[in-house]
């Protein structure tokens, strides 16, 4: 974000073809901060680095707080582009429309466990969070299952409050419960 804030997105991409040097399978766009254009300078990143085959032969995560961010840069994209994130707390209506856009485009997409409630921090939560929105995206805006991954938000564990203890063991039975409900997501954590 620095180097983009200087203008200086030579060097920008010259860190993002030595993390695929380096092993990266993905190149993850963020250009989230107050003091930077997110649109013009997603826009322009993933301008420049489809140009160039080193960066461009592993897919772009697109990650940003604002869609119109995301939008900028998707529009640009070659090849599956992965979008980070989109989630319930914006209401199914523009859950909806954000993810038919991203199906329009051939994204994956990734899924915060987030609803109108605000972020899942039980196993019962995060499955059934998980669940609703994967029954919005695959058998109302026709997502490729495939295409899913959730994030059922993994939780800090070592914090010494009892309230928090259960934490991994949920995110874990949450997992594996997410895996059976919704057929060929992935889940990150």
């Amino acid at each position: 974000k620095k180097l983009m804030m200087a203008g200086n997105y030579e060097a920008a991409m010259d860190i993002a073809k030595k993390q695929v040097e380096d092993g990266a399978h993905v190149i993850d766009i963020n250009v989230d901060d107050g003091m930077l254009d997110g649109v013009a300078a997603m826009q322009k990143f993933v301008k420049i680095a489809v140009t160039d085959p080193e960066i461009s032969k592993v897919p772009f995560m697109l990650d940003a707080s604002k869609f119109e961010i995301v939008m900028a840069g998707l529009k640009w994209c070659q090849g599956k582009p992965i979008v980070n994130s989109i989630s319930l707390k914006v209401g199914e209506d523009l859950f909806r429309e954000h993810a038919t856009l991203l199906r329009k485009h051939g994204a994956a997409v990734v899924v915060m466990a987030f609803d109108e409630k605000g972020q899942a921090a039980t196993e019962e939560d995060k499955v059934r969070i998980c669940k609703r929105s994967y029954d919005i995206l695959v058998n109302e805006v026709r997502f490729p299952p495939e295409d899913i991954i959730f994030d059922p938000n993994v939780l800090t564990i070592g914090t010494g409050m009892e309230e928090h203890a259960n934490y991994g063991v949920d995110f874990i039975n949450a997992t594996k419960s997410i895996k059976e409900l919704c057929p060929y997501v992935k889940i990150s954590g």
